[in-house]
């Protein structure tokens, strides 16, 4: 099985070869070629590929891929296995895109070449065994077969300009013979349109996905799977993954934003590494190199029971009762649910002033917010995150590779469809519905839509909806602000100190966490990659001087602990990147803001992202609220399909 990191790579020679192979023929392209525009050695693509005819074969592969998705599709009782048969081929029809001389090549390559004509062979074979399924007839499998190869094979010929008009007339001139039904008062040359009779389809419905983030692409993931949905995903800055964009810099491997996992066994996660076949692997923080700085001792976060008996945090009766206070919280009978805020709570509770600190210090950690926000996270949203971390066996887990691993999967399984287009640099600048279609304007294009899905932050939703008949029904989310934190990153030449994998300042409300610790792959051999998070205050200031001066200080605050932690780890800064307003979920989750519904009445759209309803803080959010807003879009899908 190949690694992350070794997939992506892999990934990128395939398209680059396929590119290179439309734009010249496949005979004009060496794999001297292939190197110099992959920028990779000679070595690394004779380990990827023992030679060029298997990038080619990567074609019909890929349309095996389609034909398999199809054959395990379930449908609704009674649909029509002749729309059914024409989507498949129409959507085969699609993914080639308009690539005549790549499949002329494949096609004179395959008699010659054992490799791409086993491929072929399988997926003939493949298809003809799928559409003998459905119309329980082999004889007309292998016809409709034949029809779809002769057109594909003409259509590279140059016999015709578009392969998919040239096979919805053949497919329909094929059925007509199939269903014996009368030619008469008709010429054989007449078209499908011409006739006035369309070809029979699956009900296809289009679906807008605006934002690229992780919620967006988790949308369009799961959409894609439906072969009655075509879509496109527009995100208007130059990469993928908004908060979760990861870069390489001196063989660093950066990630924006905050990129653990908290309880990735019970996180959304696993639902959709299971649903929409995902392959990563992950690796659990080191519980016992947790650790706290309160005052200037360091101890042991109190993480489990072994932590719990070690920690100087609390004293042996207050870790008592803290052991009560999370059992409570697991049975789901904890008080705190029954209060407004965590500050109500803390204002009633009986409980000893350390105690408080520590609920008010884990708040602060798992939603990246400064003190006094802590206080103002509603009751429930707290019992709920910790009755499910608290369940957890593995409370904190890193995505080995970075969000890149799971980003790309994403936006990889949405292209390989064949029936959704990513959209990058484009973002939506206005949207109206007209004639029973919302219809996107972007810099590029204006395109009509049957679904929209904003997968976007509020504050960006509510901008795009300015002055369109929607816009009063976003008014109670335009005050909804962001959690914002200071983040330094620095790439260290080498291992400076390794003490622990996470020190917590309790004192300053801010952490360091040595990645590459848990994730050696982001860092090159020898190096050691620390991540600086500060949070953040909200309070007004008297004006810019005064927050920037915060800003400063926050920042020296972090630098100093660094230096009491990773001593000299000034002079083996390889890459240092520091942002003092970087912004880790859209809406922060306290009293006065509100979280946008997935669905909201009146207003026909669909709403996912972290700063929407959905399992969880944080990323958690933004894919339980996409899978959520899919599938209530999928359920549309069926429908329609059952009609």
């Amino acid at each position: 099985m190949w690694r992350a990191s070794t997939r992506t790579k892999r990934a990128h020679a395939v398209e680059t070869a396929l590119r290179l192979f439309a734009e010249r023929g496949y005979d004009q392209v060496s794999v001297s070629d292939i190197i110099e525009a992959t920028g990779t050695s000679k070595g690394t693509f004779y380990h990827y590929f023992h030679s060029k005819q298997e990038l080619l074969s990567e074609l019909p592969l890929r349309q095996l891929a389609i034909v398999e998705a199809w054959t395990q599709r379930a449908f609704a009782q009674g649909a029509s296995p002749a729309g059914r048969v024409n989507s498949l081929l129409l959507e085969l029809a699609k993914a080639l895109g308009d690539s005549p001389r790549l499949v002329r090549s494949l096609y004179s390559m395959s008699g010659q070449e054992p490799l791409l004509g086993k491929a072929q062979q399988q997926l003939a074979a493949a298809l003809i065994d799928c559409l003998a399924h459905w119309l329980e007839d082999r004889r007309k499998a292998v016809y409709l077969h034949d029809i779809y190869s002769g057109t594909l094979w003409s259509w590279a010929a140059g016999a015709h300009p578009d392969l998919e008009e040239a096979l919805r007339s053949n497919l329909y001139w094929a059925w007509r013979g199939i269903n014996n039904e009368t030619q008469s008062g008709h010429d054989n040359q007449e078209s499908p349109d011409s006739t006035g009779m369309a070809l029979e389809e699956e009900p296809v419905m289009e679906v807008a996905v605006i934002g690229g983030g992780l919620a967006g692409l988790t949308a369009a993931a799961y959409l894609s799977q439906s072969p009655g949905v075509r879509g496109v995903v527009f995100e208007r800055s130059p990469q993928w993954g908004g908060r979760a964009f990861t870069y390489e810099k001196s063989g660093f491997t950066l990630n924006y934003g905050a990129h653990a996992i908290y309880g990735i066994d019970r996180h959304t996660i696993a639902k959709l590494e299971k649903e929409l076949d995902l392959n990563f692997s992950s690796k659990q923080v080191d519980k016992r190199k947790v650790m706290y700085e309160k005052g200037e001792k360091v101890t042991p976060a109190p993480l489990d029971f072994v932590n719990l008996v070690k920690t100087d945090v609390l004293s042996a009766g207050q870790k008592v009762r803290f052991v009560a206070e999370i059992s409570a919280m697991i049975a789901n009978i904890h008080q705190l649910r029954k209060y407004p805020t965590l500050g109500d709570y803390l204002a009633e509770t009986s409980q000893d002033e350390d105690l408080k600190e520590l609920w008010e210090h884990l708040v602060c950690s798992n939603f990246f917010i400064s003190p006094e926000d802590a206080r103002r996270v509603p009751g429930h949203v707290i019992s709920d995150y910790y009755h499910n971390l608290f369940l957890s066996q593995k409370p904190v887990n890193y995505i080995l590779g970075s969000w890149a691993v799971i980003t790309n999967q994403l936006k990889a399984k949405i292209e390989s469809s064949g029936r959704w287009e990513t959209a990058v640099q484009e973002g939506v600048d206005g949207i109206r519905y007209e004639n029973g279609k919302y219809l996107l304007t972007t810099k590029n294009r204006e395109q009509a839509f049957d679904r929209v899905v904003f997968a976007m932050p509020s504050q960006q939703v509510v901008k795009l909806l300015k002055g369109t008949p929607w816009e009063p029904f976003m008014a109670d989310y335009e005050a909804n602000t962001a959690t914002e934190v200071l983040v330094y990153d620095v790439g260290l030449s080498h291992v400076v100190n390794r003490p622990f994998s996470y020190i917590s300042d309790m004192n300053n409300k801010m952490f360091i966490t040595d990645v590459s610790a848990t994730d050696h792959t982001l860092v090159p051999e020898g190096g050691q990659l620390l991540q600086g998070v500060a949070y953040l205050s909200d309070e007004s200031f008297g004006g810019d001087t005064d927050r920037r001066a915060y800003l400063d200080e926050r920042q020296a605050q972090m630098e100093a602990l660094f230096d009491r932690h990773y001593p000299g780890w000034r002079d083996a800064v390889t890459v240092k990147r520091m942002s003092k307003k970087a912004m880790v979920q859209s809406v922060k989750n306290v009293a006065g803001n509100r979280l946008l519904p997935n669905r909201m009445e009146s207003v026909p759209f669909y709403f996912c992202g972290d700063g929407c309803a959905g399992k969880g803080e944080l990323a958690e959010r933004a894919f339980s609220s996409a899978r959520i807003a899919a599938k209530m879009l999928l359920e549309q899908v069926e429908l329609a399909l059952a009609k």
